[in-house]
């Protein structure tokens, strides 16, 4: 018994003998290797293997149950071998087959022809079995249609559903009475291949086509004048908006660093009004760094403000500029700057490395008040707040024309068991060593005054002179016997406090009322 393997050639599952099956593989792969690299070459081998799969079934539905070595001898004789078709393709035989070279006969079956179809290929079909032209015959089924009161239309659609469409090229051989060798089966795909190449030739060079070219270019010239007219168009608007942007910004940024205040106001187009950068930076930078800061600031800000004007001017005008040194370095200049600035705050954090608090306090003498006031005393009279500039709390001050940072104090009130009334002032601030603390905190200037029943403060605490901002404070504390009471003025809201009170009143509620000191915390007295 001969060991069979199990193969798949074009879609049908074969039992085949051993030696048929190498005998098989080695025609196959000739055929592979001299269709591969011609025209239409994968077609033909689909057929060829359609071919020889039809063949190889026959064989089976014979009664065979393997593919044996004489049915792959037997298929090849009628494929041809690749001798065969070599051969006669240098020779040049006319298109003999090798079924006629062999004194064979070839059966004709009838098919639909698909390819030369007007309805379902059933005339151009029957046409090509019985070898005469199929336009006769149409004419003859037409002229049926009037004559037999439709029984041909009747007829033509019994043999479309019976007569089956010729798919693969070795059906289409058959229904032309050709056997479906190899060499048949080239010929006709690269013929074929051909026409299509010719047809589509014809058709890329006829009038129609060029005529369609020639409009789809003009519509395509035209679309490309028009996208370019509109990207134009919005180059110019968004070039005059970059300008008048960074005209305006250099200009405001340049008038407010020489002269302290911008000349647009913030309700107009956003800007900060009436800055005083320079005063400000007085109270932030270390002597001798405010005009290294001013000129990194003016570097950081002006240098993209130019390049926006300079992008504008572009835009709109549409000049060229071939020379990347000015901005690789305008690029170069504004990151030395960042990196100058991130360096020159880093350096300054130290200055806020240590921490002290002083208190100082004081007894109200008014042994027989029942009843403290407490009012928030007036601004000084030669004080100009300027409002725009807040950090952290502090507002930019001028008194009698000197530069000052004034920030407003916190409030406490807190029960004493002692039996008169007394205040509490907390001074704190930071400074990068003991020393520069303390002359940090003897530089906080404040003042409370009382007189009988009424005790004023000052809303402003005030840091000047040489002094920097080194995160200063200022708590006010009251301290008032149980059983007393204390009078909050109604202005006392501009200061910061928060009191405790059984009430539960909100804070900025608590002012312009008398409060009475219980154990439990202040009492709203009716």
């Amino acid at each position: 018994m001969k060991k069979t393997f199990t193969i798949n050639i074009s879609g049908s599952v074969f039992h085949i003998e051993e030696d048929a099956f190498e005998k098989l593989q080695n025609y196959l792969q000739v055929l592979n290797r001299y269709f591969t690299s011609q025209a239409g070459g994968q077609e033909i081998l689909q057929d060829i293997e359609s071919r020889i799969a039809e063949l190889l079934q026959e064989k089976l539905n014979a009664g065979q149950e393997a593919v044996t070595n004489e049915a792959v001898d037997e298929v090849m004789h009628r494929m041809g071998k690749p001798e065969d078709f070599m051969e006669s393709e240098t020779t040049e035989n006319s298109g003999t087959t090798s079924a006629e070279l062999k004194g064979e006969k070839t059966k004709k079956r009838m098919y639909r022809d698909g390819e030369n179809r007007v309805l379902g290929g059933v005339c151009s079909g029957m046409s090509a079995y019985f070898n005469f032209d199929p336009v006769f015959l149409r004419i003859l089924f037409v002229v049926l249609v009037f004559l037999g009161a439709g029984i041909s239309i009747f007829v033509y659609l019994i043999l479309w559903i019976v007569v089956p469409k010729a798919r693969t090229t070795a059906q289409r051989l058959e229904m032309k009475g050709e056997e479906a060798t190899i060499s048949n089966i080239q010929k006709t795909i690269q013929d074929e291949v051909s026409e299509v190449k010719n047809s589509f030739s014809k058709l890329n060079k006829s009038d129609t086509i060029q005529r369609g070219k020639e409009a789809a270019g003009k519509v395509g010239h035209a679309s490309v004048q028009v996208f370019k007219g509109l990207g134009k168009a919005v180059g110019v608007a968004f070039g005059s908006l970059l300008i008048l942007t960074g005209f305006l910004g250099f200009i405001t940024f340049l008038v407010s660093m020489a002269v302290g205040n911008s000349i647009i106001h913030s309700d107009s187009v956003g800007f900060a009004p009436e800055v005083d950068f320079s005063g400000l930076l007085g109270f932030l930078v270390s002597p001798g760094l405010v005009s290294l800061a001013i000129l990194l600031l003016v570097l950081l800000i002006g240098i993209p403000l130019l390049v926006i004007l300079f992008v504008g001017t572009k835009l709109v005008f549409r000049y060229k500029t071939n020379n990347k040194l000015i901005g690789l370095g305008a690029f170069g200049i504004w990151l030395v700057a960042l990196v100058a600035l991130i360096a020159l705050t880093a350096g300054q954090a130290s200055n806020f490395s240590q921490k002290n608090t002083i208190s100082s306090g004081k007894q109200l003498n008014c042994p027989t008040c029942k009843t403290l006031y407490i009012e928030l005393g007036a601004a000084p009279e030669k004080m100009l707040v300027e409002e725009n500039v807040h950090f952290d709390d502090f507002t930019l001050a001028t008194i009698n024309e000197e530069k000052v940072l004034a920030g407003n104090p916190s409030l406490q009130i807190e029960a004493t068991d002692a039996t008169d009334f007394s205040v509490i002032v907390k001074r704190t601030a930071r400074g990068k060593n003991s020393t520069e603390v303390q002359t940090n905190l003897d530089l906080i200037q404040y003042e409370i005054t009382s007189k009988d029943s009424t005790l004023v403060l000052n809303p402003f605490f005030t840091i000047g002179g040489q002094s920097k901002w080194r995160d200063q404070d200022v708590q006010v504390t009251v301290k008032v016997p149980t059983g007393r009471m204390v009078r909050l003025g109604q202005n006392l809201d501009q200061l910061h406090f928060d009191f405790d009170n059984i009430n539960n009143i909100w804070d900025q509620e608590m002012t312009g009322k008398t409060w009475l000191m219980t154990p439990e915390g202040l009492s709203l007295k009716e």
